[in-house]
């Protein structure tokens, strides 16, 4: 029951961290907005003061991105390293808020303007740092560049996807396999990607910077996708063979057709053979 409980915290990490990356934005515009207020507007020689909107949205930050903080790293608790700078930047995330925090309650009593200085300039960072922050996620759960390749696309800066090696010039030793083991991948297992995954995880669109339209991307030992010869210890595998209706299985039942039992067979034998 708790590992049930805690697995289901971790996935209102994909919720709650919208709330911190919205309240800091708009809190910092208003902070900003009120600071760049004529002075005539406010007593010469009162201070500037956080307002009370800006005092509740930082409020409801500072909780919302506690529990996305304590979630995100449940969430990612077992996931590659590729994760770590997303880790990072969530951590820094939550000590900025918190930070700014403090550095809001010491505006609000200060006589000089330092304190809010500190406040609006810890306010603008927060902003900035926890939008670059949800970018990375966004990397990590979409693929990289997912929210800027459309623009990307505009002025024509997209850089172009790396070209597959030509099935013709595949040299089996470049990935210690042997040649059956090439074959059947060809033969059988590609096709099987390019039916059920590729849309989600190919050129154009790479979901976790997982690629499954080559061998060579299917291979590589940084996505820790695939262990050689075990199955069971396989990520790929585990996806395929989760049970209807899980919402990790892979493909997701919504978006693409479910692997058959002799497709799944066919992808485990594979993998299992790699070892030999």
């Amino acid at each position: 029951m708790l590992e049930h409980l805690t697995e289901f915290i971790g996935r209102t990490h994909l919720v709650v961290l919208h709330f911190p990356i919205a309240l800091l934005i708009v809190a910092a515009l208003i902070e900003l907005s009120r600071a760049l207020t004529p002075r005539i507007q406010r007593r010469a020689a009162e201070p500037f003061r956080p307002g009370i909107t800006a005092i509740t949205l930082v409020a409801i930050a500072l909780l919302s991105t506690a529990y996305a903080v304590v979630s995100g790293l449940i969430l990612g608790f077992d996931e590659p390293a590729k994760v770590d700078l997303h880790r990072i930047f969530g951590i820094a995330t939550g000590v900025l808020v918190l930070a700014l925090c403090v550095s809001m309650l010491a505006a609000l009593r200060a006589t000089s303007r330092t304190p809010a200085l500190i406040y609006l300039a810890l306010l603008g960072i927060s902003a900035v740092v926890v939008g670059y922050t949800g970018h990375l996620g966004g990397n990590l759960t979409h693929g990289t560049g997912f929210i800027t390749r459309p623009l990307a696309h505009i002025f024509n800066r997209e850089p172009a996807a790396a070209d597959p090696i030509p099935i013709a010039t595949l040299n089996p030793a470049d990935f210690a396999l042997s040649q059956a083991q090439l074959d059947t991948y060809l033969d059988t297992i590609q096709p099987i990607f390019d039916n059920h995954c590729i849309e989600c995880h190919g050129a154009e669109k790479a979901e976790n910077d997982v690629r499954l339209d080559a061998i060579e991307y299917v291979l590589d030992p940084t996505l820790e996708i695939l262990v050689h010869g075990d199955a069971d210890a396989s990520e790929i595998v585990y996806l395929i063979e989760l049970p209807t209706g899980d919402p990790d299985i892979m493909p997701p039942e919504d978006d693409a057709d479910p692997l058959n039992p002799d497709q799944i067979e066919a992808i485990r034998a594979w993998v299992e053979s790699l070892g030999s």
